[in-house]
């Protein structure tokens, strides 16, 4: 150990190529650097810099063992980075906004594993089915889906999600499949009402690079997808669901996705911070978090009809 002291002053004067530089830097005479290098110099068995009156330099041995010097003390550097990270726990409250279908399903329960891991960090989740006032509502994270509002934030795609015809065995055995956008005319349809404006919301589709809508007749109408869900399972009729709604109950076979010929497009799901020069421990924790719990899930990827 006792050798191991010189070479912080070995790296500094090969760093600075002056003696008297690097022990200024290192708050010692440049009488203790010089013995603290011949020194070492000693213990490795071999001449680290050539000296004359008017120069200083490696010698090829010097310059060898500058490189792996060098590389030893990042990683040390580095090494001392991450315990001193590992050591601010992340601590307070983190405020997150989210959809409430995407809040039931992932979001909520993703949380309540987080605060296990972080016992000193509490979330306040803002469930509503709209895009946050970021400011006024002191947002700190928040889920959203395309298209991105036109404001400041960074955001990381999760997912996809499209909108799927779906309808329960029971509902198909008694009135037919519609295989048609025309068919669906004569079937009971379930409608969806938006939160924010109170209209019906058409049913869209993609075929051929064009958005095609439809607007059918429904016997039900809900402003809530978790509803229009039930109501479908129960074989009240055909309705347009997310795919992270319905994709459980497809794999369980108590639904079935209806292909009419075209899908509706898919479109990405975020996870977003607002952007700001510093981001707290807490809030890049659970962001961190809930990107790896949610990238990837079976759930929050689009339908594959066969």
């Amino acid at each position: 150990m006792e050798n191991l002291r010189g070479l912080p002053t070995f790296i500094c004067v090969a760093r600075t190529g002056n003696f008297s530089r690097a022990a200024r830097e290192l708050g010692i005479t440049p009488q203790a650097a010089s013995k603290h290098i011949q020194q070492l110099e000693r213990w490795v068995g071999v001449r680290l810099f050539t000296r004359t009156t008017r120069k200083m330099s490696l010698t090829e041995e010097g310059a060898s063992f500058y490189r792996v010097c060098s590389t030893a003390v990042e990683a040390i550097d580095e090494g001392v980075k991450n315990l001193h990270e590992a050591a601010e726990e992340a601590f307070g409250t983190v405020r997150i906004a989210a959809p409430h279908g995407l809040s039931s399903r992932f979001v909520a329960p993703a949380i309540s594993r987080f605060l296990e891991l972080h016992p000193r960090v509490s979330v306040d989740l803002v469930v509503q089915n709209q895009v946050p006032d970021l400011v006024a509502q002191r947002v700190d994270l928040g889920i959203i889906g395309d298209p991105l509002p036109e404001t400041s934030m960074i955001a990381r795609k999760f997912g996809m999600v499209q909108l799927v015809l779906c309808a329960a065995p029971s509902y198909l055995r008694r009135h037919g499949t519609p295989r048609t956008a025309e068919d669906l005319q004569h079937h009971r349809c379930i409608n969806l009402r938006s939160w924010i404006t109170g209209k019906i919301i058409p049913w869209t589709f993609e075929k051929d690079g064009n958005v095609v809508t439809e607007e059918v007749d429904a016997r039900l109408a809900t402003n809530d997808g978790d509803n229009g869900l039930q109501a479908v399972l129960s074989g009240a009729g055909i309705a347009q669901l997310s795919s992270y709604r319905i994709a459980p109950h497809i794999r369980a076979n108590t639904l079935k996705a209806l292909s009419i010929g075209y899908v509706s497009a898919a479109y990405g799901l975020y996870i977003y911070m607002p952007r700001r020069e510093r981001i707290p421990r807490k809030t890049r924790a659970l962001a961190d978090f809930l990107f790896d719990e949610l990238n990837g899930h079976a759930d929050l990827q689009p339908l594959v009809f066969t």
